[in-house]
């Protein structure tokens, strides 16, 4: 297992230093398109198929392949990378551990309808709901 699995939420900004970034930083980041290594990072950290990845980016997988051999994602696959990083860091900071919010996250949730976590978040609203029933633990309110 990659040490970044066990490490503590702060790993997931090593990867991608633009969830820490001012608004305009991560705007611009995202608009030139994210080092495409950083997918790869993201997909060991959460630990999915090369298949699952593509998905949850919303690209089939020889796309995914190309822009690991051009060393970058467009802007809306940038985008997309990033909500999934955001999550997983954000459910690493309710349940502690990065390992903890990875099981979370690929687990179905009674709250999403019997979906899991990243299922769920393959749209900006969906996100949404689950950064919303994270919340919603992290404060003890029933989901």
């Amino acid at each position: 297992m990659p040490a970044t699995l066990d490490a503590p939420p702060s790993a997931i900004h090593r990867t991608f230093p633009e969830l820490g970034a001012d608004t305009a930083t991560l705007i611009a980041a995202l608009r030139a398109g994210l080092p495409a290594e950083r997918v790869e990072a993201l997909r060991v950290t959460l630990d999915v198929p090369a298949g699952r990845m593509a998905d949850l980016l919303g690209i089939p997988t020889s796309t995914l392949a190309r822009r690991r051999l051009s060393g970058r994602l467009d802007p809306g696959e940038s985008e997309r990378a990033y909500r999934v990083a955001h999550l997983l860091e954000r459910a690493a900071d309710v349940f502690g551990t990065v390992e903890r919010a990875r099981a979370w996250l690929k687990k179905p949730q009674w709250a999403l309808g019997g979906a899991t976590p990243l299922g769920f978040a393959d749209t900006e609203p969906g996100a949404r709901e689950v950064e919303d029933l994270l919340g919603r633990i992290e404060h003890g309110i029933p989901a």
